[in-house]
């Protein structure tokens, strides 16, 4: 067997430093023109969004408010990440028939580019549904949020340091379903992913719904800033605390799909049963995945959460109301 002298040694040592810096240019080189690319087709996407040319928010993301003004209690929708008040479909207009006041808000960062999104930071979209929260209660003595996937992390945190008359958590975010072909927790790969890479792209593959025909009708941003991934899973790691989910005490309603592949139904329960409210209900949907409000159990879902906030807000009232 032959040994390797000194002068070999040292070329192979060179040779694989060499190696070394051309996997990293060549890594540079595909990072810098992915990130190019992907700049450019934000900016393309843009520019194909219908806006209100006075706002530059995209149409139908608007804040709305509907129903009577002079109603008993007033109910404060909170949408999911790269969502918008679209994600409830027709809910919002059910509820203020009812006779209830609604508010359908818009978060920061959301509705007009994905720009916008980028470095939108976790107090700030609380901060956003605390005001919003507070503006009605100055006009309402009772008010119901109800949260949507990252819009239930929301919800559980506000309800957690604030007086709310009732928390419906509808496919709310805690954690990401996982996957066994995932490897690692998929928190950990939006994480890792977030340092090389600027954009995520959302298709219409990746928009987790049954009814495949809703699709096109889901408003909501197609590429999505990978910092504000990192930022809704450290907003699912504060909302499922246990200290936190202890101090939630209003009525609680989980509407939740068994076949979320988004937001896990398996966090989501364990977040549930930690919560102190002595007034809790699940209801399990067998026919949706994570978008509950266009998907085969939409009317289901709509009933649940009329049921609730009539149950929450003082019925009497509302009836003298009438």
């Amino acid at each position: 067997m032959s040994n390797i002298g000194f002068e070999d040694f040292q070329f192979y040592h060179v040779k694989a430093r060499l190696w070394r810096v051309i996997c990293t240019i060549l890594a540079a080189v595909l990072c810098l023109g992915c990130h190019t690319i992907s700049n450019h087709l934000v900016a393309r996407q843009d520019g194909r969004v219908p806006r209100a040319p006075e706002t530059g928010v995209m149409l139908g993301a608007e804040a709305r408010d509907l129903g009577l003004v002079d109603a008993p209690g007033a109910v404060l929708f909170v949408h999911g990440l790269v969502m918008t008040g679209n994600s409830f479909a027709d809910v919002p207009e059910k509820v203020a028939a009812h006779g209830w006041r609604v508010r359908v808000m818009r978060l920061p960062g959301h509705g007009t580019s994905p720009r916008d999104l980028e470095n939108v930071t976790t107090e700030e979209l609380l901060q956003a549904v605390e005001s919003e929260l507070a503006a009605l209660k100055k006009d309402y003595p009772k008010v119901v949020l109800v949260g949507h996937s990252m819009g239930g992390s929301l919800g559980t945190l506000v309800a957690a340091n604030d007086d709310v008359a009732g928390l419906v958590l509808a496919a709310p975010y805690y954690a990401v379903t996982n996957r066994w072909y995932y490897l690692r927790r998929p928190e950990k790969w939006v994480r890792f992913l977030a340092q090389f890479m600027r954009w995520g792209y959302k298709s219409n593959t990746f928009m987790q719904i049954k009814r495949r025909e809703a699709r096109d009708q889901i408003q909501g941003y197609r590429w999505a800033p990978t910092r504000s991934l990192v930022t809704l899973t450290q907003l699912g790691e504060q909302a499922a605390n246990p200290d936190v989910l202890r101090r939630v005490t209003c009525p609680v309603l989980l509407i939740h799909a068994r076949g979320d592949v988004s937001a896990s139904p398996r966090a989501a329960q364990k977040a549930f049963e930690q919560m102190g409210s002595a007034q809790k209900k699940t209801v399990w949907l067998e026919n949706s995945n994570h978008h509950i409000f266009w998907d085969y159990d939409r009317e289901f879902v709509a009933d649940e959460i009329l049921a609730f906030v009539e149950a929450v807000i003082d019925h009497e009232s509302h009836q003298s109301h009438e």
